[in-house]
């Protein structure tokens, strides 16, 4: 969030700045209207505080990442994720939990709350994977250290994969992939990578679960199942076109809504549209890829494992604005993954914060190269 003179870069703390306050608007207005209507599954009593602990938190995490700098974190990046990597192992204890009408067992119970660790576990990686492209260095395109470095990000990817979020598992590969590119991977093995990816498509396909396939299936054809898998997607639809240019209102209670389930986490922009109409949600994506290619820019601007950082942060971004928007427009298939900065839940809100302070801490005046090795 810096720019070259070492200041605070005032576009991307405005940008994620409106887009948290774009999420707390619709947490205000979910909490007022869902008083007087049902409309989405699960309680929205209290999510507005809520979502206000998360961004307190959130600016706290990115405030110390930022004094702590790039160079300093990549230092310590494998202690960095291998304490990531503990912290998600225990959902597989007693204290993981699995909400109730979620297919994975991603979050850990602390009595009052819950927490998801692979959104703290994304920071921890593009930490400890930009050292890592660091320590190879030119030495990113042979053999040895490319297989390595996949290996790296297999590690987390695999353990996500085992907890049942495979929408997280893609974040991590969008994430990798734009590190490694970042780093100096050749065009040749690009190219065969991309020859290649039909093949892992189709091994990737072998080892979903029927659940996942009929999401697949149905994101063909969502009257497949109207009252199972494609309920949401059908709901979703439905809610987008009932909202027209301006909306029903935000606060208003006029007005039945209609019933899309979650719609206060990953169909967020539904009730957005339902509510705002055409105008908020258009807000909302221009915030949004605004804070992103703001995020990618400062990233051309650094240099070493903070030009890194900022790539990974930039890239985890934009795959969860793509993602969560394709999801709900009927583009791609339902895999859990919530809108930056906006959906409910206080784990992702504070990990997206992060990506933030990752972006300072590698364009700010505290970064410094790291040879590579």
């Amino acid at each position: 969030m810096y720019n070259n003179s070492g200041r605070p870069d005032a576009m991307l703390f405005c940008g994620a700045l409106l887009c948290c306050s774009a999420g707390m608007l619709l947490a205000a207005s979910m909490q007022y209207i869902g008083a007087g209507q049902e409309f989405t599954s699960g309680s929205v009593t209290g999510l507005l505080w809520t979502h206000i602990a998360a961004v307190l938190a959130g600016g706290v995490l990115c405030a110390l990442l930022t004094l702590i700098g790039s160079d300093t974190l990549a230092r310590h990046g494998g202690a960095v994720l291998a304490g990531g990597l503990l912290l998600t192992l225990l959902t597989f204890t007693p204290l993981g939990y699995s909400p109730e009408g979620s297919d994975d067992r991603a979050w850990i119970s602390l009595g009052f709350t819950t927490v998801q660790p692979s959104e703290i576990l994304k920071l921890c990686f593009i930490i400890s994977f930009a050292a890592h492209i660091m320590q190879a260095g030119e030495r990113i395109n042979e053999p040895r250290d490319l297989a390595l470095l996949l290996l790296h990000a297999a590690v987390p990817t695999g353990i996500v994969w085992a907890q049942g979020d495979q929408g997280t598992c893609v974040i991590f590969i969008v994430i990798a992939a734009a590190m490694l590119v970042v780093g100096g991977l050749s065009v040749r093995i690009i190219t065969a990578a991309l020859l290649l990816s039909p093949i892992a498509a189709w091994g990737a396909w072998g080892l979903l679960g029927e659940h996942q396939k009929q999401r697949l299936a149905v994101l063909l054809d969502p009257s497949l199942d109207p009252l199972g898998t494609g309920f949401q997607q059908l709901s979703a639809g439905k809610a987008l076109a009932s909202g027209g240019w301006f909306g029903s209102g935000l606060f208003s209670r006029e007005r039945e809504l209609v019933y899309v389930s979650q719609s206060q986490n990953d169909f967020i922009f539904s009730y957005a549209a339902q509510t705002g109409g055409f105008l908020l949600c258009a807000v909302i994506v221009l915030l949004l890829f605004g804070t992103v290619m703001r995020a990618a820019v400062l990233s051309g601007r650094s240099r070493g494992a903070g030009r890194l950082m900022s790539a990974g942060a930039a890239a985890m971004l934009f795959a969860h604005t793509f993602i969560n928007i394709a999801m709900v427009l009927g583009f791609m298939p339902v895999i859990g993954v919530p809108l930056p900065f906006i959906s409910a839940g206080g784990t992702a809100v504070v990990s997206m914060l992060g990506g933030i302070g990752l972006v300072q801490a590698g364009t700010g005046p505290k970064a410094n190269e790291i040879q590579g090795g």
